[in-house]
């Protein structure tokens, strides 16, 4: 995280014995990061405990858990007498599941969890510590990755949902990504990088010949964040209040009106995209017009003035020519006067 967002969210990281961990953990943190003006108030939430017992038959309950709560406190803030209000926004809409480089298949816990979790939340798979792993290795690993994903009907983001991700597209190939987990600076060439400090060299994180991490910057910051709050909301907070709908004896024909409405709502939005689209065309066809008018109206001025010009020096130059012959005829008058003297 501190990479991620290249701030220092967590100064101290003390190692931990996983032997001695008994149950799972739910660690929220709350950071507000400012950078150019802009707000982003960010929560990451650690699940210390995952995997580390022996009996790991409960281990995903606290997590489904803790995402079904914070999917509830909105619900119940939507049906609040003050939910025209903005609404604390708590949900989860980014999961990293982190995978060991084993270099084998999916194991049987990440596969149950990935099954479960991605009905719930935007589950984006990533590969940990790739500097263990060479190119080969890694390339391998990835495509035995996606074979399981596929096969046990996993959906991860952004793949799983492609209404209108263009931008993702050229992301999609480092799909589950591969990162070097790293805080550490060491010195490269002169310049100080994040990265691990081997004997044989260093392992940049931000450098792509080396991890896929620039790459998950990009998908979570750039490309795909607004998608990811869409998805949370249009997707996993819907299917989670249509059950919750129909638990409390809602009809399916209510539900049903609930879905059309939602859509109608949905296109209406998408129409009014469009719109503005189109006016914003019109706008700008009409402004070009309103220039090129303009300048063919200087143009014609210019040329009018031009003309004008040549009018006057032409003028100008029929007065010098004829104020030239008559100071001639002069001249010659003179001459002759003083001759016959």
């Amino acid at each position: 995280m501190n990479t991620l967002f290249n701030t220092p969210l967590k100064e101290e990281i003390l190692p931990k014995n996983p032997q001695a961990t008994q149950t799972v953990e739910i660690v929220p943190v709350h950071y507000e990061l400012v950078e150019n003006g802009v707000t982003l108030n960010l929560t990451v939430v650690d699940t210390p405990g995952f995997g580390d017992q022996l009996n790991r038959e409960h281990n995903l309950n606290p997590i489904v858990e803790y995402i079904d709560n914070q999917f509830e406190a909105y619900h119940t803030a939507e049906r609040s007498s003050e939910f025209r209000r903005a609404i604390p926004d708590t949900r989860i809409h980014a999961l990293l599941y982190f995978i060991p480089p084993t270099g084998h298949a999916l194991k049987e816990l990440d596969i149950k969890a990935l099954q479960v979790l991605s009905t719930k939340v935007n589950v984006i798979p990533v590969i940990a510590k790739a500097d263990t792993l060479t190119h080969e290795e890694k390339s391998a690993f990835k495509k035995t990755i996606l074979r399981d994903i596929d096969f046990n009907n996993i959906r991860t983001f952004p793949t799983a949902y492609p209404d209108d991700r263009e931008s993702v597209e050229e992301l999609e190939k480092y799909i589950p990504f591969t990162v070097i987990g790293s805080d550490t600076f060491v010195e490269v060439e002169g310049k100080k990088v994040r990265g691990r400090l081997y004997r044989w060299g260093v392992v940049e994180v931000e450098n792509e010949q080396h991890c896929d991490f620039i790459h998950l910057r990009e998908l979570l910051m750039t490309h795909a964040l607004h998608d990811l709050l869409e998805t949370s909301h249009t997707v996993h907070y819907h299917n989670f209040r249509a059950q919750r709908l129909r638990s409390s004896g809602r009809p399916e024909s209510i539900l049903a009106c609930d879905d059309s409405y939602e859509h109608r709502i949905e296109r209406s939005k998408q129409n009014m995209a469009e719109d503005m689209i189109k006016k914003e065309e019109e706008m700008r066809q009409n402004f070009v017009l309103k220039v090129r008018e303009k300048e063919a109206s200087l143009r014609e001025r210019e040329e009018q003035l031009n003309q004008r010009r040549q009018q006057l020096m032409a003028e100008l130059e029929e007065q010098r020519l004829a104020l030239a012959a008559e100071e001639r005829e002069f001249q010659e008058l003179y001459n002759a006067s003083r001759s016959t003297r």
